[in-house]
This record gives structure tokens, sequence and C-alpha cells, in this order.
């Protein structure tokens, strides 16, 4: 191990979490790593411990849930084991867009609560609550699974990333710590060209980064630049994929391109990483710890192997819990033991997200994710919102209005804003609907573009979707 690698891990890193405060995050980190290999009866005792003191809590202190309870004639001691959860309606993302504040903690201290906002991969903006200690922990949690990939606290990272809010060395405070700690490169794919993608490539050569961090589609895009361009790739240890579907020929150009794994990431911004590959790559091992986890099948629990909703449960954030959040994506369970040791349940495939490019006016690429993210997330009156192109430089906006819908205002907010990353001479109309067309899978695309695929960037190959994947940046 490099010297400065081991001094960041055991000197700088600890010492930082100290002056900040914030050493929670290395206990959190010290727990994850012994119970990851724990019996799962223990895991599920741990589990149920952390979800009873969670619906207490709940229904004692949260206007929202104390209605919830009541309505379906329900109090917490009524529950007996994390099956009984089915007592309790689920929340949805409307609950989240039109309940938010009485979804907050009454006794939590305002202070502690942080905000955050996701645009989500349904198109339907939410914004929420994350307690302090709860940061610490999902920190902990995304470098125990970055750890399975052989990416460790001190290496440095290539990211391909583009939201707003886990980017960007905009003060001198910031790029020294990234220079002295963090140790990050960022291409943002907000906006992707020729050029960009060029530049970032040689950057990358000078930087030598240990791993690779991206949204799947956007990472692979980078690589089918390099491989079509004849340029010498950087050789990182490993590769991240999260925040899209990492689709089998993705994955493909990826491990050629680069010569390295590709270890593929579930999550949204809400809970963080829900699951992530081992070294076996046989699926995707669950952050059970601080989640837990169904996978529903006509509202019943869905059998070894059969596709169904994800619906999720923060076992660890009391300011503003989630409680059955159904998150819009589709997944299964895996059966059996994983040949690495870890004893976490794992989901066998998850499948449903698809996020396509637009293509601007001048042929730039924009990520649907920050279209989603940062756009439709600014303005989570508008509803639900699908961007469909088939035409570069041409855009038509399904929306499905919300509850403070105006028009025009907010149509042309979402106008004006696409234009600005599309560019000005991008065509751009809208029509309201009453309810947006789900895949056959039952699942919501909140971008239908097929104007990327032919803008010179590189051409994939037709495949089954393999998993997705989504979280924050550690």
């Amino acid at each position: 191990m490099p010297f400065y690698q081991r001094l960041v891990r055991d000197v700088l890193y600890p010492l930082d979490c100290w002056r900040a405060g914030e050493t929670a995050r290395l206990r959190y980190l010290r727990e994850f790593e012994r119970t990851q290999y724990a019996p799962p009866t223990q895991l599920r005792e741990l589990q149920w411990r952390r979800l009873q003191a969670l619906l207490r809590h709940a229904y004692q202190n949260c206007p929202f849930y104390r209605d919830r309870f009541r309505q379906a004639g329900v109090a917490p001691d009524d529950f007996r084991g994390p099956e009984d959860l089915v007592l309790l309606p689920l929340l949805e993302k409307r609950d989240l867009q039109e309940q938010r504040d009485r979804l907050v903690a009454e006794n939590w201290p305002t202070a502690d609560l942080v905000p955050n906002a996701s645009g989500g991969s349904t198109g339907t903006p939410v914004s929420f609550f994350v307690t302090k200690d709860r940061l610490l922990s999902r920190s902990a949690a995304t470098w125990r699974h970055n750890r399975w990939a052989g990416w460790d606290i001190g290496h440095k990272v290539g990211i391909v990333w583009s939201a707003p809010q886990d980017q960007g060395l905009r003060t001198w405070r910031r790029r020294l710590r990234n220079w002295l700690l963090d140790r990050t490169l960022e291409l943002n794919t907000a906006l992707l060209t020729p050029e960009r993608i060029r530049a970032f490539h040689g950057e990358l050569l000078r930087f030598r980064p240990d791993v690779l961090l991206g949204y799947a589609r956007s990472i692979a895009l980078v690589a089918r630049f390099i491989r079509e361009n004849r340029l010498r790739p950087c050789r990182p240890r490993a590769i991240v994929t999260s925040a899209e579907m990492l689709e089998p020929h993705d994955r493909a150009v990826l491990e050629e391109v680069f010569g390295c794994p590709v270890f593929n990431r579930y999550g949204c911004r809400e809970v963080s990483v829900i699951a992530s590959e081992c070294p076996q790559h046989q699926g995707l091992h669950i952050m059970a710890e601080g989640l837990f986890l169904e996978i529903l099948k006509d509202g019943r629990p869905a059998a070894l192997g059969e596709l169904g909703e994800v619906v999720v449960t923060d076992l660890l954030n009391f300011g503003m819990p989630l409680i059955r959040y159904r998150i819009g994506d589709m997944a299964s369970w895996q059966e059996g033991s994983c040949p690495c040791g870890r004893t976490l349940p794992r989901l066998r495939e998850v499948a449903g997200r698809l996020t396509d490019f637009l293509v601007g006016s001048d042929g730039r690429l924009v990520s649907g994710v920050y279209l989603a993210t940062y756009l439709v997330g600014q303005r989570p009156e508008v509803g639900q919102v699908q961007f469909v192109q088939t035409v570069a430089g041409r855009v038509s906006l399904l929306i499905k209005p919300g509850r403070r819908f105006r028009v025009p205002d907010d149509p042309d907010f979402l106008t004006s804003a696409l234009r600005q990353h599309l560019g000005p001479d991008t065509e751009i109309d809208w029509q309201l609907v009453d309810d947006l067309r789900p895949e056959p899978s039952g699942k919501y695309l909140f971008c239908r573009s097929t104007a990327w695929k032919s803008a010179g960037f590189g051409r994939p190959g037709p495949a089954k979707a393999e998993s997705l994947s989504g979280s924050e940046i550690p």
C-alpha cells in the first residue's frame, strides 16, 4: 500500500472525523465490517430491534404516522415481527411531496435535520430530511461497500457524476481538502461533449486513479469514446457503477477498455446505498444493518427469484422516518448463500430504471439523471414529468401535474431551464396528461430518448438490462 494512501486512511481521515465531531462514522464502519459476517439470525434480531424502536418513535412523535397507525387500526405493540409491517400502508413519493413536515418527528431538534432532495428515477421530485448521525452511518455503509471493490479511504478516484449537491471544488478550502484527503477528479455529466471527454481522459492519465466511480451509462459512454478514438486508457483497480441500470454490454465494454472488474451498486438518495456487488459478483448484498427491504408482488411478499416492487424502511433515520417507502424500482431475491462468506441478504437483479441522455441543439449530451434531480427537483409542484426525444435538439414534455401546478409558470420554468442546459435553440413542447404510461415491467421511465444513440459518442448494442444502481458519493 502506498505510504500516502496509508497516511490518509490511518491518520488524516480519522483526525478529520475527530476535528468535525464525526467519530461516529468510524464507529459505524467498525460495526458494519463486523456484522456483515454475523449469523443470519443475529442480523434479523438486529433489524427487528431497530424496527421496533422506529415504529414506537414514529407513532409517538410523527403526526403523519400517528394518523396512519390509527387509520390502519394498529399500535406499535401489535407488531410481533417484521412480517407484520404489512399492517401499515405503503409510503408513497406523493406523501413526501405533500406531507413532508408531518413526517418529521416533533421532538427532533431542527438543527440536527439536514435537507436533501431527489428527482428520483420515477421523475417525481421529493425533498426530505436526514439526521446528522444518519448521514454518518450512510457514509460508513458506503465505505464498507466500497471496500468490497478494493476501494479504501485514501485511494484516488475518478468520478463521472452530475448531482449538483455532490459536485464542485468551488472554494480554496474545498480544493485543498480534495488534494489532501478526498483525492478525486470529476467529470460533470450534466454536459458531455467530445472535447470535454477528451480533456477528462488526459486528466485521468495524469491523475492515475485507483478507482473509477460513475453513472453506469455515462462512464460506459466515456469508455466507448476512448475505444473508438483509440486513446490509451488509465488502469484503475476497479470501477463502481451507480445511479443507472448497468447493462451487460456496458459492463463488458468497461472491463475491456479499462482492464478491471466492474462492481455494480444500487441505492437511492432517500436512503443512500441499498445493495452492492461483492468480489463474487453473484447478486448484490443489502445494507441490512440500516435498512429493512421488502419485495412485493401484487401486495404480497415475492417468492425467491420473483420480480416485485422494492419497498424500503430506513431503520436509522429517526428525524424523518421512512417506513415502507415505495421507491419505484423492481427487484428479485437471490437464494442461497454467497461464496464470499458475507451473510447479508442479496438481490438477484434490480430492473426497471433506465436513464437516457438528451441531445441538445448543438449536439451536447445531458444526463437524464441530472435533469430529473436538478431541474425537476427544484419544482416539486410540477408533479411528474417525462422527457421524450427522438430527434436531437427537440424535446417533448409529458406532465402529470401536481396539486399546486400552475400554467404558464411551471411549464415556462421547465422550458427555460431545459434550454439553459440543452442550448437556446432547442425546440420544446409540452402537454398535460392524466397519467404516464409505464413500461411492461411496471416501471416508469422519466426519460425516453433514442436521439443520443446516433450522436457520435459510441453506440451500445442491444441487450437485456442486468441491474440498476444509484447512491450518493461518500
